[in-house]
């Protein structure tokens, strides 16, 4: 898979996509579009706020893709009315926001080793982790070939890819 076939996947789901009022939580809305990736430099300023060389796959995927063009909706219960936001962080501009999601998998570091352990991560040294979508987060380990993506909330933390490319596919249905 290359990120311009994910985008070109993607872009044609959510083209025709209807939003399911009966829901909760944030859905893509109709016709959504990627956003335009980083160049280089972008990259390695991004790399320096974050703190940490990010895997080969990522810097591949942030020079073609960068979160979405338009915020999600997010259903609430049924008496409150939706809100928009961003679910698919766009960079540098969604760095502050974040901050809260590497704060829970810093608070829950214990359970999101357990659960990189269960996938056969054993004895990898982490650097950080990049939040990449609502309460997904790309773990950064020393070895830049890994690019396993959490899902965290408290915790409860599974490998929702053991590769960034497998990620992406189960988040979007396409495998």
């Amino acid at each position: 898979m290359t990120w311009n076939s994910l985008r070109k996947r993607t872009e044609s789901k959510w083209e025709g996509c209807e939003l399911y009022s009966g829901v909760r939580g944030y859905q893509i809305q109709p016709g959504t579009k990627w956003s335009s990736g980083l160049n280089n430099a972008e990259i390695d300023a991004l790399q320096d706020r974050f703190g940490f060389k990010f895997p080969r796959t990522y810097k591949s995927f942030l020079s073609v893709l960068n979160g979405f063009d338009r915020d999600c909706v997010n259903f609430h219960a049924e008496t409150e009315p939706e809100t928009y936001g961003p679910n698919c962080y766009t960079y540098p501009n969604d760095i502050e926001l974040v901050n809260s999601l590497i704060n829970e998998i810093k608070e829950h570091r214990k359970y999101v080793g357990k659960a990189l352990m269960t996938e056969g991560f054993i004895g990898k040294k982490i650097e950080g982790f990049v939040p990449l979508y609502g309460h997904r987060a790309l773990t950064v380990f020393e070895d830049k070939n890994l690019s396993p993506v959490i899902s965290i909330v408290g915790e409860d933390v599974i490998v929702y890819g053991t590769t960034l490319e497998d990620y992406w596919n189960r988040e979007f249905c396409l495998i």
